[in-house]
């Protein structure tokens, strides 16, 4: 942190750990708070990542962060995620 691309690599990837741990649908709403998918052009998503690896060179956990948030994405933001985020901000944002 932080990332070039605005993306809460701590958040998204504390959502993905919880989605296992405490279940699909509270990892899903930790990452939608998480990331503030809610926000128009403000989210920090996981697919937001460009695989510039600025952040690998600053883990202090030496992760592969970059590959990692390709799992976090296929894992948090399934084909519907960007439909629904959109639909969600229309009635409600």
């Amino acid at each position: 942190m932080p990332c070039p691309k605005n993306v809460n690599i701590p958040g998204c990837f504390a959502a993905y750990n919880s989605r296992y741990a405490s279940g699909y649908i509270t990892g899903m709403m930790q990452y939608v708070t998480g990331t503030s998918a809610l926000k128009r052009g403000r989210a920090m998503l996981a697919s937001n990542c460009v695989q510039c690896g600025a952040c690998e060179k600053k883990c202090p956990q030496g992760i592969r962060v970059a590959s990692e948030l390709k799992t976090v994405r296929r894992s948090m933001e399934p084909f519907w995620f960007s439909a629904a985020m959109r639909i969600i901000r229309k009635f409600f944002g």
